[in-house]
């Protein structure tokens, strides 16, 4: 399964989840809206981004999810048109950053786990086997991988740290060691995402 139908099948998942707990949603008197935004969180957000710290989404991609997200939080805070709420609103209300925003984090988070267990592990081989291989050439446009999305991600915050090669992963498991350093530079790129981020200054009501 690729990251496209992995993302898909997630997206299912949720809207089931999101469907079983509708007498929960519609109801308006009974349950405060942040008890329904933590059920939400916990039964239903839970479910669309497992795994999502293994996903190389495009930007497309990431956006499509992002919309999908905030029509969920709008379904559940019973917002339909003619009402109208900004995104930036709906984060806030919600206490939430933009999904592609937390799958940034999510992703280097796990890079960190994996680049501190010993070298034998299937996910360290197969890093090493794919930097390896990087010379190799082949035709048409490249894949979006998660390599090359977190190169990307890498460079725009710290562009004096590459990841490229063999030596550039070494670099980054010595790195890695240090959890507050680590950590530090999670932070910093999250920090760039929300930045850029176009979910978090949207003036619109989608």
């Amino acid at each position: 399964m690729g990251d496209t139908e992995d993302v898909e099948r997630r997206k299912q998942l949720s809207n089931v989840a999101l469907y079983k707990l509708k007498n929960v949603w519609i109801s308006k008197d009974k349950i405060k809206r942040e008890i329904k935004i933590k059920l939400y969180k916990f039964l239903v957000k839970s479910t669309l981004i497992y795994n999502c710290g293994t996903w190389a989404l495009t930007q497309t991609e990431a956006n499509k999810l992002d919309t999908f997200h905030r029509k969920q939080f709008r379904n559940i805070l019973d917002i339909h048109y003619p009402s109208l709420i900004s995104n930036k609103s709906l984060y806030k209300i919600c206490n939430e950053t933009p999904l592609s925003v937390q799958i940034v984090e999510s992703g280097w988070r796990l890079f960190g786990h994996i680049l501190r267990r010993d070298n034998d592990i299937p996910a360290n081989r197969a890093m090493q086997a794919y930097f390896n291989t990087l010379t190799t050439k082949f035709r048409g446009r490249p894949s979006t991988t998660l390599p090359i999305i977190l190169n990307k991600e890498l460079s725009q915050t710290f562009p004096q740290i590459k990841l490229k090669t063999t030596k550039d992963l070494q670099n980054l498991q010595s790195l890695a060691q240090d959890r507050g350093n680590w950590k530090s530079l999670t932070g910093r790129i999250t920090e760039f995402a929300r930045a850029t981020s176009s979910d978090e200054f949207d003036a619109g009501s989608r």
